[in-house]
């Protein structure tokens, strides 16, 4: 004889709705009496124990319904990926809870009042990707990555046979850049956020790549590849959203061969010039870089990537500034760039950064429409990107913590 629904709650802790909605996703689905009412019997609630242990891992309910159904074609990568998101959701609120306590110390002869709206103030953005997941960026990312191609990309490519590893793909809008330019090359390309690498692998199936570049779920801190098993790696505008940059590098520089080769590109926010000069324009730039430094990241790294990448164990290091200069002459950057990239990201920051207490409304909006206005034809915008190489040498070498074991 089987148990019903409300014995199984009873049992299990599990609301009766909750078990409800199980069985219509598929995660436990028993039979039914001839009146309609569930009838769990000992396979069944064998199972439910099993989505239990699995939910309480912190995994979706379509996922757990795969594992327990066999259609997971890989459950130790997916378990993998899972734990990787676990290690890096911990990361995130290790940041989250660093700062807490940082502003309530700063606070702590402070009244109540006056300390919550301190805090609901300074830990804005705190923890988040700051450009957010909007479908606007999506488009935005696109741009940047056709608008700069030629510029970032020049003499980037990978001989035949290769396995390349780009960490932190996004949208997959550097990703088809990258395969296309190397046709002969296979990819990895791994994100954190299930909603990109979904994005991605649209992105890349509809530039006719999916034969060669294989998108997945993956942690930058902890990429899903054995030691040495890749020949080169690519980061475009990752480590600039990192709370611990060299950490990320050391643990890519793991999976790289000994001779094989890594490449960083970043943008300096501090680098931008701009005619004719705005105060208002230049707050509304502190305001993205003040709210990415308090979710973790430097809006200005491009100019850290020597050391970080000498610090992270990666030999023959080199870096190039590679500088948009937009302007009557090229009226395409000056649209596609200072309009559709630059300002379009800034623009993105404007809830956030008021709701921060960092800038009035009305000052940011005039700070956009004088971003605007140096797309005009007698205006000019310059911003500064840094590209950056290195190796790892097939060396046996020990060194410090800070520079780790080179073997």
């Amino acid at each position: 004889m089987g148990r019903t629904v409300g014995e199984l709650a009873e049992a299990t802790g599990l609301s009766v709705r909750v078990l409800r909605h199980w069985d219509e996703r598929g995660v436990v689905s028993p039979s039914r009496t001839p009146a309609g009412h569930r009838l769990y019997d000992a396979d069944d609630v064998v199972r439910l124990h099993r989505a239990i242990t699995l939910r309480a891992l912190g995994l979706r309910l379509d996922r757990v319904a795969a594992l327990l159904d066999g259609t997971d074609p890989d459950p130790a990568a997916t378990l993998r990926a899972h734990l990787a998101g676990v290690d890096a959701d911990l990361r995130r609120r290790r940041v989250v809870r660093d700062r807490l306590a940082e502003v309530l110390a700063d606070t702590a002869a402070e009244p109540g009042d006056h300390v919550l709206s301190t805090v609901l103030r300074e830990m804005t953005m705190v923890g988040s990707y700051v450009h957010g997941y909007r479908a606007t960026e999506a488009t935005r990312l696109r741009d940047q990555a056709a608008t700069l191609a030629d510029l970032l990309h020049d003499g980037v490519a990978f001989d035949d046979g290769a396995h390349v590893l780009e960490a932190g793909c996004g949208v997959g809008a550097q990703t088809v850049v990258l395969a296309a330019r190397s046709p002969g090359a296979r990819f990895t390309a791994i994100d954190l956020a299930d909603g990109q690498v979904a994005a991605a692998r649209a992105r890349v199936a509809g530039a006719g790549l999916a034969d060669r570049v294989d998108v997945r779920v993956g942690d930058v801190h902890a990429p899903p590849l054995p030691a040495g098993s890749v020949d080169h790696v690519v980061v475009f505008f990752l480590l600039e959203h990192l709370a611990a940059p060299a950490e990320a590098l050391t643990a890519l520089r793991r999976v790289v061969r000994p001779g094989g080769t890594i490449t960083v590109v970043e943008g300096d926010h501090a680098s931008t010039s701009l005619h004719p000069d705005s105060a208002d324009a230049r707050a509304v730039i502190a305001c993205q870089v003040e709210l990415q430094r308090r979710a973790g990241g430097d809006a200005s790294i491009g100019r850290r990537l020597h050391p970080l990448l000498t610090a992270a164990g990666f030999d023959d290091v080199a870096v190039t500034p590679r500088t948009v200069h937009a302007h009557a002459g090229r009226p395409d950057l000056a649209e596609n760039f200072t309009r559709r990239t630059f300002t379009a990201m800034v623009a993105g920051v404007r809830e956030p950064a008021v709701a921060a207490g960092l800038i009035t409304p009305e000052r940011f909006d005039a700070g956009v429409r004088d971003l605007l206005r140096t797309a005009a034809p007698d205006g000019t915008f310059s911003y500064t990107f840094f590209r950056a190489g290195g190796t790892r040498a097939a060396s046996t070498r020990s060194v410090t913590p800070t520079n780790p074991d080179r073997s």
